[in-house]
């Protein structure tokens, strides 16, 4: 690594080609190996663990839940490059392009969540399960399946939300099967459309040259970036937040896209830094480009931390039931008998995800080292899948659970991502040439 001062010269960055990839049928074959192997794997957690279908769900739900915020995250960075009219990013912007489009595989992906919901007998969300008789009761019907938890134990009341009664009934007008799988298609088709509008018009820049697509482009990120803010939002309640249909804050979804941010920067910072390494990249690209990137990820790794103690502090300080028992499943609670396994992993998250990448990354050289960001990228990836278990495992009892279930979903759910991610990206070249931009973006080691 060259670790310069910023008045040191730099040599001009120069594009050696546009950069196709094309991943040989090992690598095609070694993903879908490995997406059968983790199917294998949840099959077999789902019938060695006690209530192992629900946990096998949960951990789906996850690992869903984190490569759609991987592909949201990168819609992002593309749609505020072109909102801002930012030229710096124009040589690193394609591969945001792939993983935002990429929004496809995870569509797919998602059909077993909305069969689950229509399937309402074996949902994981306590709204979609009829009452008895279709009747609304003042007896709780129990489906949480807490073998675990002794009789009269202080924290079963905790999960009365997983049971279907008067407040659950009081919001079936939005919490209902056919309404959640519309919606559904409604999120999934936005995003569609707008990720496929800026991959095809920035790879059709390319054939054609011009700025008549880059101003295209930059008008629309604006009524865009508005559909992707209310979508990500509504996405983040339902598929989340309404695992607890009592629960609500309205910060949630600001909480949701922070980490989903992190994701996507991480993902295109770790795709340029890994083709850097393997030689493959079509430009030599500056240090500085790499910490601009690293600039990016750590400011919202701060603001993941804001908006986390601020949503943990509104709440608890309401002290509304509804609220304080969500914090308190997921081990937020140090009073006598509340306590859980759930709090050793809030409590690592407080320090992986915050406070020791936060020291880690602070510095423009650890920035501008490759191989340290390489591994600054890979943890801050485990600790938003992390932060998103915490989220949603919660809800299978107070015991603290990770092993063949979540590993094998997470497995097959990325191993699927990868190979629609590997798809996209041999549609393209690398570099959009077709960018009136490109030659801002080529220059910027030349300002420092």
């Amino acid at each position: 690594m060259n670790d310069t001062p910023h008045t040191a010269p730099h040599k001009p960055i120069r594009i050696e080609s546009p950069g196709y990839l094309s991943f040989s049928r090992n690598v095609i074959l070694g993903l879908i190996a490995s997406a059968i192997l983790g199917g294998l794997a949840s099959l077999i957690g789902s019938s060695v663990y006690t209530n192992g279908t629900r946990r096998i769900q949960l951990a789906y739900l996850v690992a869903l839940a984190f490569v759609l915020s991987i592909s949201l995250g990168s819609l992002f960075f593309v749609l505020i490059q072109h909102l801002t009219r930012a030229g710096w990013a124009v040589l690193i912007r394609r591969p945001a392009e792939v993983f935002a489009l990429n929004i496809v595989t995870v569509a797919l992906l998602a059909i077993p969540i909305a069969w689950s919901v229509l399937n309402a007998e074996s949902s994981i969300y306590p709204w979609a399960r009829l009452p008895p008789d279709s009747q609304v009761t003042e007896h709780l019907v129990s489906m949480t399946g807490h073998e675990h938890l002794k009789h009269n134990d202080p924290r079963e009341h905790l999960y009365v939300h997983q049971q279907f009664d008067a407040l659950t009934a009081s919001k079936t007008g939005w919490l209902n099967p056919p309404f959640f799988v519309a919606r559904l298609l409604v999120y999934f088709a936005l995003w569609i459309i707008v990720a496929g509008f800026y991959f095809l018009r920035s790879r059709h820049q390319d054939q054609v040259q011009g700025e008549i697509d880059t101003r295209r482009m930059e008008w629309w990120s604006g009524p865009a970036m508005f559909v992707f803010g209310l979508t990500l939002t509504f996405a983040a309640f339902d598929l989340l937040m309404s695992l607890d249909p009592h629960w609500y804050s309205t910060i949630f979804g600001v909480y949701y896209f922070a980490g989903s941010a992190i994701g996507g920067f991480a993902v295109s910072l770790l795709s340029w830094l890994l083709l850097s390494r393997w030689g493959l990249m079509p430009a030599a690209l500056s240090d500085e480009h790499f910490r601009d990137l690293g600039r990016l990820m750590f400011a919202f790794i701060f603001f993941w931390g804001y908006i986390a103690f601020s949503q943990y502090m509104l709440l608890w300080y309401a002290n509304i039931p509804e609220t304080t028992r969500w914090w308190a499943v997921r081990g937020a609670s140090l009073a006598e008998g509340y306590r859980n396994g759930w709090g050793l992993l809030l409590l690592f998250l407080l320090f992986g995800h915050f406070i020791i990448p936060f020291l880690g990354i602070m510095s423009r050289h650890v920035k501008g080292n490759r191989q340290a960001m390489i591994f600054w990228t890979i943890w801050m990836l485990a600790m938003h899948y992390l932060d998103l278990c915490w989220l949603v495992m919660p809800e299978l009892g107070p015991r603290l659970v990770f092993g063949l279930p979540e590993l094998g979903t997470l497995l097959l759910v990325g191993s699927l991502y990868c190979l629609g991610a590997s798809f996209f990206a041999t549609q393209t070249a690398l570099v959009p040439i077709g960018d009136p931009r490109l030659k801002t973006s080529l220059a910027l080691s030349d300002a420092y």
